[in-house]
C-alpha cells in the first residue's frame, strides 16, 4: 500500500515540477526564494528576543536627547 501511493505521488511530482527544464528551474528558485525569506524572518525574531534590551534601538533615548 505504501509503494503504491508512494510511486504515484513521484510520478504526480515529476509529471508536473521536474518533467520540464523551465518548470524545474522555477521550482528550485521559488523554493529558494522562500526558504530565505521563512528562515531570515525566523531567525531575526528569535535575535531580537534574545538581544532585547542591548540593541541601540532599545538604548537610544538613554544617551541621546531628543
Amino acid at each position: 500500500m505504501v509503494g503504491v501511493f508512494t510511486r504515484s505521488l513521484s510520478s504526480f511530482v515529476y509529471r508536473n515540477f521536474f518533467k520540464k527544464e523551465s518548470v524545474y528551474f522555477t521550482t528550485i528558485v521559488a523554493s529558494g526564494v522562500a526558504f530565505s525569506v521563512t528562515f531570515n524572518t525566523m531567525f531575526d525574531r528569535y535575535w531580537d528576543k534574545k538581544t532585547a534590551g542591548t540593541k541601540w534601538e532599545d538604548i537610544k533615548g538613554d544617551y541621546v536627547a531628543n
